[in-house]
């Protein structure tokens, strides 16, 4: 049961959409909350606070990848045992509960000095700006790949 929640866990956070979790706040929230956050003080404060909240997420998707990869490993290893693997679950399931508790007291402080109408406009910018990177980057790779289909000409 564990394990089972723990793989669904993996799959959704460590391996979804080709990005990490928190992509959204750590690469596509510091410009919307320039332009939101009108009081210079609070916006300051709020940036300060986003910086650190990227420190916690940055630090989950490491030990996330950690994870993965040492569950791999067991899961490759003939010789593992389901004692090994709850060890590693437990062990895993103990330092993430802990790691979302630094996300959320750190992502807390920050919208203490975001207004509920200013976070809505910063996460829909946010997600717009991804969107529109997402878009811009798979006709790239479709461009690409057309072109690699395309007979190449050689000159006689």
């Amino acid at each position: 049961m564990i394990a089972a929640a723990l793989i669904a866990f993996f799959v959704f956070f460590g391996l979804s959409g080709g990005g990490s979790f928190g992509e959204l706040m750590t690469d596509y929230a510091r410009d919307p909350m320039k332009t939101t956050i009108v009081d210079e003080d609070r916006r300051k404060m709020a940036l300060k606070e986003l910086d650190s909240l990227k420190d916690a997420i940055k630090d989950f998707n490491k030990h996330v990848s950690k994870d993965i990869k040492q569950f791999d490993k067991l899961v490759k290893d003939y010789e593992s045992t389901p004692e090994e693997i709850d060890q590693m679950l437990s062990s895993v399931l103990a330092n993430n509960k802990q790691d979302v508790e630094v996300i959320w007291e750190r992502r807390s402080a920050m919208l203490a000095h975001i207004t509920s109408d200013q976070w809505q406009t910063i996460i829909s910018s946010a997600r717009a700006t991804q969107e529109k990177e997402l878009a811009k980057k798979k006709a790239k790779a479709e461009r690409k790949e057309e072109k690699q289909k395309q007979p190449k000409a050689y000159p006689l």
